[in-house]
C-alpha cells in the first residue's frame, strides 16, 4: 500500500529527532501518525511533538521547551493561566513576529486545496515564496519561517486521514520555529470531515426551529472537526438579519446561541461573521430602511458576543458611516468593542489584497480623507478601528507594492504595519494587544501543548465499525453513511424532516397510500435516478402521467424545465404534489402559480453542498429515502418558514431589510411596526399582519 507522502515526510522528521532519547523516554509514547506524545491526566497536561527533545521535566511533570533554550519559560508552563502565557510569549516576540502573526492566510496561498497534495515538497517545504504549479501556490515553510504566519484557511478537500496528516505535517514545520508557535486551521465548512464531498446544511437549521437539534448535530460536526485538526470555523452568520435564521431578531438570537455553543463547547471555535452584515437577503449597506433600525442588527451580535464567540469577521462593505468601508470605520467597530463589550479577535474578510485597501475612498466622521493615505497609514487606521488580523492569501516581504501583484494572491505586507509602529501611527501597546489576542486563542484551544492529532483516535471518533475495520473507498453519499457513526446519520435525517415544510395539502392528498400509482419527474437527473427506486418500494411507479393516481414533481429550482413539467402535468387533471428546494432567496419559494397548480406542496431546505468549493459531484439534497418516507407517512415533515412567503416580488421589494415580518403589509402598518422596534429591538411583532401566502 502506498503511504501518504505527507505522513512519510513527517515520520522522517520523527526519525531524526528520536536519535537522542531523553531519560524519560519510557513515559513518552509514539503515535503512528508520526509524533510523540504524553497522555494527559488529572495532574499532567497532554503534550505532543515531533521532536522528542522538546519534552523536558520540571517538578516531576512534563512540559515542552518550545523555544529550545533548555529551560521552562512561562508561556511553556501549562500550569499558568492562558492569559499569563499569552502575555509572556508576546513579550518575547520580535516586531516581525508580531506583525506576521496578524496575517490570516490560506494554506498553499489558496482557499481550497486537496489534502493529498500533489506538490508536497513545494507547498509544504519549498524555500521560495511561491511556485507556479497547477496554479500559483505559496510555500508554507516560507510563510512560517520567513513571514511568521501561523493562522490560515484550510478548507481542504479529501478524506479525513489525508486532512489530519497534512495538518500534522504543517504543525511539524511550525514546531521548528524560534518560539514554536503552532498553526491555527480554519475553514468555511461547518462539517468538513468528508472534505469537499458534503457539508452541514445552514438553511435547514433555520427552518427546523429546533435549537436542540441544531446543537446536537453541529456538536457532532465540531467533535469530528477538532479530532482531525481543525480549530475554528467561519460560522455562524445566521446572526445577520435576512440570513438562514430569518429576520425575527429574537429567533435569530436563540439559534445563534445554539449554533456557536455547539462549536465552542467542543473546542472548535466559532468565527462569527460578517460585522455588521454582508449576506443573507440583506447586506447592511442595502438593507438600511428609512427607520434605520441599527439596534435590530445588534441583537444577534449581542447573543454571539455574550455567548463567548472569540472570533469575528468584518463585512468588507460600507458600515454605519456612509461611503466608508467597515474596516476603516471606528464608529462601526465601536459598536462591537464598546457597546457590546467584545474583546476577542476581529479579522477582515477575504479577498483583501493590499491593492484593494489602497483603492478604498471615503471620509470618516472626524474628517479623515482615506484616499490621501498611504498603506502604512491605512493599516494603522484599520487596526485603530479595532481590527486585529488581515485576511490574505499570503504575507509578502518588503515594501514593493508591485511584488507578486500579477499572481492572483491576496497580499498582506507586514513591514508596512511595522512602519506604522515606527512612525507612531500604531502604538506598541496596540500592536501587542492584537498579537496577544491571537496567541491567547491558540492557548485556549490547547495547541501550544498538544497540536498533533492521532489517526487511530480520530478514526474511533468519526468512523462506523465497518469503516474502522477498513477505510473503504468513498464514492457517494451512501458510502459516507456506511463510513460514519449512526448518531450522525440519525441526526442528519432528523434535520432533513425538520427542515421540510408542508405548505399545502388539499384533500389530505399526503400521505400517499401504499400501492398508489405514482408518476415522478425532476429537473435534476441525479435526483430522478436516486429517487425512483425508493418510490418503487411503496408505490407503483408509472412512466405515463395519464396512468398515475398522483404526480410527484421534485425540483431544485423553479426554472423553465420545471414549468414545462408542471404545465404538462396540469393537462392530465391528476392530483399533483410539488417538492421544491428552497434557500434564503425569495425567488426559490413557491408562489401563486404553485398554489394554483398543486394539490400538495412540500419545500425542502436541506442542502449539504460544500461551502467554498465543491470538489466532488456528490448528491447533497434531502436523501431520497427520507423524502419517500414523508410522502408515504412514515416520517413527518415539521419545518416552518423563517420568512413570510409573499404573493409577488413587490411584497419583498417593499419590505424593510432591517425589519422582520413585514412582507405583504401596507405602508402604515410597516411604519408602525418599525416604530415599535425602534423603541425596543426585541419587541415581539405579530407574524400575521401581512397579506401573504404563508406567514413565518
Amino acid at each position: 500500500m502506498k503511504r501518504n507522502s505527507t505522513t512519510l515526510a513527517l515520520m522522517s522528521l520523527v526519525l531524526v529527532f528520536s536519535l537522542a532519547l531523553p531519560a524519560m523516554a519510557a513515559e513518552i509514547k509514539y503515535s503512528e501518525s508520526g509524533f510523540y506524545f504524553i497522555e494527559g491526566t488529572q495532574t499532567q497536561a497532554a503534550l505532543s511533538a515531533v521532536n522528542k527533545d522538546l519534552f523536558i521535566q520540571v517538578d516531576g511533570l512534563y512540559f515542552k521547551d518550545l523555544n529550545k533554550n533548555g529551560q521552562l519559560d512561562p508561556y511553556e508552563d501549562w500550569r499558568l493561566s492562558i492569559e499569563e502565557r499569552a502575555k509572556d510569549i508576546v513579550s518575547k516576540m520580535t516586531l516581525a513576529e508580531k506583525t506576521g502573526a496578524l496575517a490570516f492566510g490560506c494554506l498553499g496561498g489558496t482557499n481550497g486545496s486537496f489534502a493529498d497534495l500533489t506538490h508536497v515538497d513545494e507547498i509544504l517545504y519549498g524555500k521560495e515564496i511561491y511556485y507556479a504549479l497547477d496554479r500559483n501556490r505559496a510555500s508554507m515553510w516560507y510563510q512560517i519561517h520567513n513571514m511568521n504566519l501561523f493562522t490560515c484557511i484550510a478548507a481542504l478537500s479529501g478524506l479525513p486521514k489525508e486532512q489530519l496528516d497534512l495538518f500534522n505535517a504543517l504543525q511539524a514545520v511550525a514546531e521548528e520555529g524560534r518560539l514554536g508557535i503552532p498553526f491555527t486551521f480554519s475553514g468555511d465548512r461547518k462539517y468538513n470531515t468528508w472534505g469537499g464531498m458534503i457539508d452541514g446544511s445552514s438553511y435547514a437549521a433555520g427552518v427546523s426551529h429546533d435549537p436542540q437539534l441544531v446543537y446536537d448535530l453541529f456538536s457532532e460536526y465540531a467533535k469530528e472537526s477538532a479530532a482531525i485538526g481543525y480549530h475554528q470555523v467561519f460560522h455562524t452568520y445566521g446572526n445577520e438579519i435576512g440570513s438562514w435564521y430569518g429576520d425575527e431578531v429574537n429567533y435569530i438570537a436563540e439559534m445563534v446561541v445554539a449554533e456557536i455553543s455547539a462549536y465552542d463547547d467542543h473546542n472548535f471555535q466559532s468565527h462569527t461573521k460578517h460585522f455588521i452584515a454582508r449576506g443573507g437577503r440583506n447586506a447592511y449597506v442595502n438593507a438600511t430602511s428609512p427607520a434605520n433600525l441599527l439596534d435590530s442588527w445588534l441583537v444577534g451580535w449581542k447573543a454571539a458576543v455574550d455567548n463567548g464567540t472569540r472570533w469575528i469577521m468584518t463585512n468588507n462593505n460600507v458600515g454605519i458611516t456612509p461611503g466608508v468601508q467597515t474596516y476603516f470605520d471606528k464608529d462601526t467597530y465601536d459598536l462591537l468593542r464598546e457597546e457590546l463589550g467584545y474583546d476577542g479577535i476581529v479579522c477582515t474578510d477575504w479577498p483583501l489584497d493590499a491593492s484593494r485597501i489602497l483603492s478604498a475612498t471615503g471620509v470618516t466622521r472626524d474628517g479623515v480623507d482615506i484616499s490621501t493615505l498611504d498603506l502604512a497609514e491605512r493599516y494603522a487606521m484599520i487596526m485603530n478601528a479595532g481590527i486585529d488580523m488581515f485576511s490574505c492569501s499570503l504575507a509578502v516581504p518588503g515594501k514593493d507594492l508591485n511584488y507578486l501583484s500579477d499572481t492572483g494572491f491576496g497580499r498582506y505586507f507586514p513591514e508596512y504595519v511595522a512602519e506604522a509602529v515606527e512612525r507612531g501611527l500604531i502604538t506598541e501597546e496596540r500592536l501587542n494587544l492584537s498579537a496577544y489576542r491571537v496567541m491567547l486563542e491558540k492557548f485556549r484551544v490547547g495547541i501550544f501543548d498538544n497540536p498533533y492529532r492521532d489517526w487511530e483516535t480520530a478514526l474511533n471518533l468519526i468512523g462506523s465499525t465497518e469503516y474502522i475495520a477498513e477505510q473503504f473507498e468513498i464514492k457517494d453519499i451512501y458510502d459516507i453513511k456506511r463510513a460514519r457513526r449512526d448518531v450522525v446519520n440519525a441526526l442528519e435525517e432528523r434535520m432533513m424532516t425538520a427542515s421540510t415544510i408542508l405548505l399545502k395539502n388539499d384533500n389530505n392528498l399526503l400521505p400517499l397510500s401504499q400501492g398508489t400509482k405514482v408518476y415522478y419527474e425532476s429537473n435534476n437527473s441525479t435526483m430522478q435516478e436516486l429517487t425512483i427506486p425508493f418510490l418503487g418500494q411503496f408505490a407503483e411507479v408509472v412512466d405515463d402521467m395519464g396512468e398515475a393516481d398522483a404526480i410527484v414533481i421534485q425540483v431544485t429550482s423553479l426554472d423553465d424545465t420545471y414549468r414545462d413539467i408542471r404545465d404538462e402535468a396540469l393537462e392530465t387533471g391528476k392530483p399533483m404534489v410539488l417538492v421544491s428546494q428552497i434557500n434564503t432567496g425569495y425567488t426559490t419559494e413557491p408562489g401563486v402559480a404553485e398554489v394554483e397548480a398543486f394539490d400538495a406542496i412540500l419545500t425542502t431546505a436541506y442542502s449539504a453542498s460544500p461551502d467554498h468549493g465543491v470538489r466532488y459531484s456528490f448528491y447533497t439534497y434531502i436523501h431520497p429515502e427520507v423524502l419517500v418516507d414523508m410522502l408515504f407517512g412514515r416520517r413527518e415533515p415539521s419545518g416552518r418558514t423563517v420568512f413570510e412567503i409573499g404573493r409577488s416580488a413587490d411584497d419583498y421589494l417593499l419590505s424593510f431589510g432591517d425589519l422582520g415580518l413585514d412582507i405583504g403589509v401596507d405602508d402604515f402598518t410597516r411604519l408602525y411596526m418599525a416604530a415599535l422596534v425602534k423603541q425596543d429591538p426585541t419587541y415581539k411583532l405579530p407574524d400575521n399582519l401581512g397579506d401573504v401566502l404563508w406567514p413565518a
